[in-house]
Formats: structure tokens, C-alpha cells, sequence
């Protein structure tokens, strides 16, 4: 027989007592299958997860529909049912509640995405933390910030929300938003002046009692894009998140919150003009190396030479390791870092193939990096003293 759906007429009770049809051990150990003849508990249906709470006071962990029967996953022994016997079901109403404002939340704004560009909601899905919504069209930043300022001020009036079961002949003449086709009763969620949908979940009875809508996100397809949504109290919980994270912001910048957006370009530009220092250092350091390099080496036979630095800009880097290739040493390295912190090194050569020191910082040291015959890149952990050692 069909589950009777408590929720459906008293979404706002959070105990009910129903008759235990069956019980079946779970897919899962310790768990149990129970099948009910009424039930508060809506399931996973519609893009929503199911309801939590307890049932006989063990944790209900899941609840499905199929066929029109609900089947409530509880972590307990089968036996701990008897077929035929009363039990009582508890509702997790903060749970309960959160689903129901941002369900309805969802209905406003997809009504409003209806009535004001004609688009469809063509996909749902309501989890635990947030609500993601796809639509059939696209809209601009400023027109996604009217949408969200229409959708709050729907909740500012305090609209009547309400659920039925219309008769076959009253649903015919019904214009309706539903993303299938529904055999069957068919109940029809209505606020007034917003939005008429076919769904199967629970809702509150106001829109004032959603409190907020917020869009937290939107990403865009090529002609389609998903809203990601929150409302009520985890439309709450995500400003005063926001609000700590601008307020940290905030202090760091040294800047009003509301222009601290102003401090952080400047620390940004501050930051470019030190890096632009620092390359130019590096540049400058470079060319000195190279005067002291050629006045060491001067007069001695071609040979690798490897060379050991602090960190330094990888342009730079790069640039040593050229120019001491161009000097026509066999291999030429240029490490940056330290035996504390690891080496990152580039390798060049001209007249050999780079990758042989490379394959034996590998083999040797388990470095990390590869390249072509011209150059090699990459870190390796070792002391100083041990790599000039076992190198060619």
C-alpha cells in the first residue's frame, strides 16, 4: 500500500506515530530497512535530500520513495521492529525548516525568472548546505542583482504559500511550471502572484518566514546557467561568514570595509612595484656573478661548471644558466635555494644532452623534474657538498 504522506498536510509537526508494515535487515551492517504506513519523513525526491530525525529513538540515516512506498534507512537491528507494532517518529525540525525556506526560496526566484525573462528552471538539486538551480536562458550581473532584490521583496510581503491536490479537472485549466510530465495526483505549490509549480515537497506557510534569498554564484554555460542559492538561516550563516572574511580583510588593507577593496589594489601594486625591485636586483646580482665567474675561470679548459645560489626571480635563473651556456662549459647549473629547504635547479648545455646530470640527480637524490637535451628544471633535496660530489 501506498506510504500516507504526513508531510504533505502538516509539514510544521515534528512527531507522528506510525505501524511498522515491515522490517528488513539494511545493505549496510547495523542498519535496518522499515517501511511504515504513515510517515513525516519526506524522502529523497524532487532534487531534495530527506529529512532526518529518529524513529523508535534510533537515527533515521535515510529515507527513499519508489512505487509510492517510503522506506526509512535507520541505524538499528531489523528486530528492533515488529511488523504490526506502533512506533513514533521525531523530525529533525532545524533540518526540517532549513529545507523548507530555501525550497521556497527556490520557488520564488524561479517564478520570477518565469514571469520576468521566460525562462525555465530545467534542473534542482536542494543539499545540505546549499541550493544550485539551472535555468534555460542567461542573465547579466545587473539583472541577476534585480532578481535577487525582487525575490526578497516578495519576502518582505509576507505572501501566502500554499500546497494542494487539485482535481483532475481543476488541473486541466491550471497553467503550472513542472519540469515532467507527472501521472497521478499532481500537487500544486502556489504563491500568490509569483509562481504556481508542481512539487512534492514540504514548504512554509509565508514567504516571510524564508527571511533572506541570497545568489551566492552563478556559472554560465553557453546558453544556459546555474545559480547556486541560499536562504533563511544559511543565507544568515554565509553573510556573517562574509562579513568576518571582509572584516579580516578589512584590517589587513587598512581600509573602511566598504572601500577595502581600494587598500587591497594598493597592497597588490606595492607588492608588483617590490617584485619589480627584486627582479631588477636579481638581474644586477646575475651580471655581477657572471664578471666574478670569468675572472675565476679565465684561462682554465672547458668543463661543467655548477653554481649555487639564495632564491632568486626564475627569470633570472634562467637568464645565469644561458649565459654560462654560452661560455661553452659542457653542462652549466645554476641551483637556487638551500640544504635546509631544497634546490631547485636549471641545467643547460650546448654541446651535450642536459639530462644526463638530470637523470642522475634523479637516480642519486630522487629529484623531481625533467626537460629536453637543451635544458633541464627541477628541486631536489641534498646537500650542497653531496650534489657537487656525485655530479659530472
Amino acid at each position: 500500500m501506498p506510504t500516507v504522506r504526513l508531510f504533505d498536510d502538516t509539514p510544521y509537526e515534528t512527531s507522528f506515530a506510525g505501524t511498522v508494515v515491515s522490517a528488513q535487515p539494511g545493505a549496510r551492517e547495523g542498519t535496518a530497512q522499515i517501511v511504515l504506513d504513515r510517515t513525516l519523513f519526506f524522502p529523497e525526491e524532487g532534487g531534495q535530500t530527506p529529512d532526518r530525525g529518529t524513529l523508535h529513538g534510533f537515527p533515521v540515516i535515510d529515507v527513499q520513495i519508489k512505487d509510492n512506498v517510503i522506506t526509512h534507512t535507520v541505524q538499528a537491528p531489523s528486530d528492533a521492529f515488529v511488523p504490526g507494532a506502533e512506533v513514533r517518529g521525531e523530525i529533525d525540525w532545524s533540518h526540517r525548516f532549513s529545507n523548507m525556506q530555501n525550497h521556497s526560496g527556490e520557488h520564488i526566484l524561479s517564478g520570477l525568472l518565469h514571469s520576468l525573462y521566460g525562462y525555465d528552471n530545467v534542473g534542482f538539486r536542494l543539499s545540505d548546505n546549499t541550493v544550485t538551480l539551472d535555468t534555460s536562458g542567461q542573465l547579466t550581473d545587473e539583472q541577476l542583482r534585480d532578481l535577487e532584490r525582487r525575490a526578497n521583496e516578495v519576502v518582505y510581503r509576507n505572501v501566502p504559500i500554499h500546497c494542494e491536490y487539485p482535481s483532475p479537472e481543476v488541473l486541466k485549466t491550471l497553467d503550472y511550471r513542472s519540469k515532467k510530465p507527472i501521472d497521478g495526483p499532481v500537487r500544486i505549490v502556489t504563491i500568490e502572484g509569483v509562481d504556481v509549480c508542481a512539487c512534492c515537497a514540504p514548504h512554509v506557510r509565508r514567504t516571510g518566514e524564508i527571511g533572506l534569498i541570497r545568489i551566492l554564484d552563478v556559472l554560465h554555460t553557453k546558453t544556459n546557467m546555474r545559480l547556486t542559492i541560499v536562504c533563511g538561516m544559511r543565507a544568515l550563516e554565509e553573510t556573517q561568514k562574509e562579513q568576518a572574511q571582509l572584516m579580516a580583510v578589512s584590517h589587513l588593507a587598512n581600509a573602511p570595509r566598504l572601500s577595502c577593496s581600494d587598500g587591497v589594489q594598493h597592497l597588490l601594486d606595492e607588492i608588483l612595484s617590490l617584485k619589480e625591485q627584486l627582479k631588477t636586483d636579481d638581474i644586477r646580482y646575475v651580471d655581477t656573478r657572471l664578471r666574478e665567474i670569468d675572472l675565476l675561470e679565465s684561462g682554465r679548459s672547458a668543463r661543467s661548471l655548477w653554481v649555487f645560489e639564495a632564491p632568486m626571480n626564475v627569470l633570472a635563473q634562467r637568464n645565469f644558466m644561458n649565459q654560462l651556456c654560452e661560455r661553452g662549459y659542457r653542462f652549466a647549473g645554476v641551483f637556487t635555494g638551500s640544504d635546509e629547504e631544497g634546490w631547485h635547479y636549471l641545467i643547460g648545455s650546448r654541446a651535450d644532452d642536459a639530462r644526463i646530470p638530470g637523470d642522475l640527480l634523479r637516480k642519486e637524490f630522487g629529484a623531481k623534474g625533467g626537460g629536453k637535451p637543451a635544458m633541464v628544471q627541477g628541486t631536489v633535496h641534498a646537500a650542497q657538498a653531496a650534489i657537487l660530489k656525485m655530479l659530472p
